[in-house]
């Protein structure tokens, strides 16, 4: 694909704090998060918060919850 970039990260972390602050160049909505779950829990691994700060990385919801 012409054009593409590399990107070059040191964690998991990292790449998805880059993702969530690309994403919300385009996008505006107060939250973004990138999450696992087990389908019972969702543990937030990072969050992107515009003005409100509903909760932050490494808080745990429940699965419906995280929606």
């Amino acid at each position: 694909m012409p054009n593409m970039r590399k990107f070059h990260y040191s964690s998991l972390k990292e790449a998805a704090d880059h993702t969530l602050e690309m994403i919300s160049n385009h996008i505006n909505v107060n939250t973004f998060c990138v999450a696992s779950n087990d389908r019972v829990t969702s543990l937030i691994f990072s969050v992107f918060h515009r003005r409100e700060k509903l909760f932050k990385a490494g808080t745990s919801l429940g699965f419906l919850d995280a929606y």
